[in-house]
């Protein structure tokens, strides 16, 4: 049996050739900013705890309130060496797994997300790891998350390969999201980063001429490689699943970006019930 692709490994290496919608983009940081602003104001917390789940850099570099210690937890160990901005961030990055925070009851004032629930498949790990997030959650907590949403009625793959060649797609990221949603089965099924990869494969036999006619960076197009013969399934809940599944939090609000695919990457605004 041939050995899994290093996906994690692989992905950290090629972290600068990420972009938004796959990385936050500006305006979903001001929102970030603007919300922990409004909760400080309101709760008056001083010197807040902080969860990151993830490395993200650009949350963890953002304006936090004054004198917030950030504990950022990631899986992998290449993301934390590759892509965690180290000093910049108020705090530091520690390898676990959000099913198990290594945190302590009731510890954490903020905690923000970014994409995290696609990582997890099936209803029952989204449930846990709600409920893992309501555990270190403070009284009066602040909880900001960025979901990945699929659209209630599925596109086709046909449709966006369509709109790839015809120049109706922003940037190459987008049209990543939008086929690996269109090839997505249930919750509990999601889609296997391997199945994007022999659809686009098949869509896109020459990955060079498509960036030529797109004036699109060829090494951009290309971090789709990461995604051959891997056998991990990312999931994309629909906007009424992933409320339904925010276990013991209310949502205050929701929050969309008006970038191209925003409706799709939507941030929940919650707090803990």
């Amino acid at each position: 049996m041939s050995a899994q692709p290093d996906h994690w490994n692989q992905h950290a290496r090629q972290w600068s050739l990420i972009g938004p919608p796959l990385r936050p983009a500006a305006r979903d940081v001001h929102l970030l900013e603007t919300e922990l602003r409004t909760w400080q104001e309101r709760a008056g917390a001083g010197s807040p705890r902080a969860l990151l789940c993830g490395v993200t850099p650009e949350i963890a570099t953002m304006q936090w309130p004054p004198g917030t210690w950030l504990t950022a937890i990631d899986h992998s160990r290449p993301m934390i060496a590759g892509v965690w901005p180290g000093p910049r961030a108020p705090g530091a990055a520690v390898c676990g797994n959000w099913l198990s925070l290594p945190l302590a009851a009731a510890s954490q004032d903020i905690l923000v997300g970014d994409g995290c629930y696609s990582l997890l498949v099936g209803r029952a790990r989204y449930a846990a790891f709600s409920a893992e997030l309501r555990r270190v959650a403070a009284g009066g907590a602040l909880l900001l998350m960025r979901y990945f949403v699929r659209p209630e009625r599925p596109e086709t793959r046909g449709a966006v390969v369509d709109d790839l060649w015809q120049g109706r797609i922003g940037n190459f990221h987008v049209f990543k999201w939008r086929l690996a949603m269109a090839l997505h089965g249930s919750l509990e099924q999601g889609v296997r980063l391997g199945d994007i990869w022999n659809a686009w494969q098949e869509a896109v036999p020459d990955p060079a001429r498509l960036a030529t006619q797109l004036g699109w960076r060829e090494e951009v197009v290309n971090t789709i490689s990461n995604y051959r013969g891997v056998d991990t399934c990312y999931t994309f809940p629909t906007l009424d699943e992933a409320r339904a599944l925010a276990g013991d939090f209310e949502i205050v609000s929701t929050r969309i970006p008006d970038y191209e695919l925003g409706a799709r990457c939507p941030t929940l605004v919650m707090r803990p019930k």
